[in-house]
């Protein structure tokens, strides 16, 4: 589902607090209750991602303050591994405003609308490119650190599960705590975060809809209930954090966030392009995602300022210059220099000649440094006239190193 940024972190807050209750939903009887919740999400993920042929994910989310519903949204998530196609529709109403998307994609193209599904934006890739890419987050590299984490602030809240064993073999987990038995570093977290989303700039659209908590924040009860098949996959998730607070004018807020996910047609979810026959469309034609198509364009000059702040103000000290010399499918290879203005020459590093290969990607290059043992980094932008080129290096009097480098076309 797609939400405002500011919205978004109060939201992540309520669905972080969700999933550490979730997590540990588990049988009170024994360590092995808690491994087979986890084992169930772990199974999930995989399946959702890899073993399943077919699926559908319907999500709603509400938000309400003291009662009342300010956002709520729902997304229909339709995806078939095989075909590696998914669709995507979502309805969202915040402040008494209903809004739509829609998303299709496969690997021929995507199909997408603005905000009021009167346009279709129909964009078809030159060759076919390698679909959706349906990823399981527990087989990324950050995965057993967050689990640790995890499991360190769970800490004794399995303690408060209910476990019902149905007779065919499937779960339901369920729990419910409240602020008494809140772990200290859950409260630190969300008031930390409620308190530096009040304080930033926010959409004029969310400041009639979100309220601005700044004091006594604290989470006041967590619910969830998990649904387990026999074979462990996930059917239903139901979770509610209510967050505790007051605003600038001292007014006291409940914020309820409300989750709800279900599975459903398992191995026979159909997605299908839609028919936009009498709809109004716009096309375009893209390259393939994964094609490096005329890597030598990117022979030529490219720059950014130098930039230190002094007397409390932003100043210009000089220019950094990337030029690249020969760029195919294989490597990319050219020199840095950078020119100070004068008064300013003690800031310089010395000159650098680089020869970059292509790694599993094709867009990212790694070369050796002389005379050091650390490696620099060059990848071009495939959407735009821009590379980005870091090196090891240190930081002299302020400035701080820019590796975003603009074409300078003379």
């Amino acid at each position: 589902m797609k939400i405002k940024k500011k919205t978004a972190m109060i939201i992540s807050v309520a669905v972080g607090t969700l999933m550490f209750a979730t997590t540990a939903m588990a049988e009170v009887m024994s360590k092995s209750g808690y491994e087979q919740a986890k084992d169930a999400i772990k199974y999930s993920s995989d399946s959702f991602s890899s073993k399943l042929s077919s699926y559908t994910m319907d999500i709603s989310m509400t938000v309400k303050d003291n009662g009342k519903v300010i956002i709520s949204q729902n997304a229909l998530n339709k995806c078939d591994i095989n075909k590696k196609a998914s669709e995507n529709v979502e309805t969202t109403v915040k402040g008494g405003k209903k809004t739509e998307r829609y998303f299709y994609g496969d690997k021929n193209g995507m199909i997408t609308t603005n905000e009021d599904k009167s346009i279709y934006y129909v964009t078809e890739y030159e060759t076919p490119d390698k679909g959706r890419d349906f990823r399981d987050p527990f087989k990324e590299k950050e995965a057993g650190d967050i689990e640790k984490i995890i499991d360190a602030a769970v800490g004794n809240l399995k303690d408060y599960v209910v476990v019902d064993e149905k007779a065919d073999g499937s779960k339901e987990l369920s729990g419910s705590i409240t602020e008494a038995q809140i772990p200290a570093l859950i409260n630190a977290v969300t008031s930390y975060a409620l308190k530096n989303e009040a304080s930033s700039n926010r959409n004029p659209e969310e400041v009639n809809v979100m309220p601005r908590i700044t004091k006594d924040v604290y989470v006041k009860e967590v619910k969830g209930k998990m649904v387990v098949d026999k074979n462990g996959l996930i059917q239903s998730v139901l979770g509610t954090a209510i967050l505790s607070g007051k605003d600038d004018q001292g007014k006291q807020h409940d914020l309820t966030f409300e989750v709800l996910g279900k599975t459903t047609s398992i191995n026979s979810t159909v997605v299908n392009k839609p028919n936009l026959s009498g709809k109004k469309v716009e096309k375009s034609i893209q390259r393939n995602n994964n094609e490096f198509a005329n890597p030598e364009k990117y022979v030529g000059k490219y720059k950014n300022d130098i930039i230190i702040e002094k007397d409390g103000k932003f100043q210009k000290i000089g220019e950094r210059t990337l030029t690249i010399a020969h760029s195919d499918n294989e490597s990319i290879s050219g020199s840095y220099h950078e020119q100070y203005i004068k008064g300013y020459e003690s800031y310089a590093t010395k000159d650098l000649k680089f020869d970059a290969k292509y790694g599993k990607d094709k867009y990212n290059a790694r070369f050796d440094i002389e005379g050091s043992s650390d490696k620099g980094n060059i990848s071009v932008n495939r959407h735009n006239v821009s590379v980005y080129f870091y090196m090891p290096h240190s930081s002299k009097g302020g400035v701080n190193y820019d590796g975003e480098f603009n074409r300078v076309f003379d």
